[in-house]
């Protein structure tokens, strides 16, 4: 917007303007929000993966070494 545009504005055109752009800041924000809740989503269920690939990785080798002990 140029100074005269804002020259030409009326205080509720002003305070108009202003509102909108508070509006569409905090849709931004909002926007921005929602996503990163998705990353972390995202982010905590490959954890959530990563932990029970481990833990059954864990399981199969302690399943291993009874078998092999038992057979000894």
């Amino acid at each position: 917007m140029s100074d005269r545009e804002t020259e030409a504005q009326t205080p509720e055109e002003i305070q108009a303007d202003i509102e909108r752009t508070r509006a569409d800041l905090a849709s931004t924000v909002g926007q921005l929000g929602d996503r990163l809740e998705e990353r972390k989503q995202q982010a905590k269920t490959s954890a959530t993966y990563a932990a029970a690939a481990v833990g059954g990785l864990v399981a199969v080798v302690v399943l291993v070494k009874i078998i092999k002990k038992v057979r000894s």
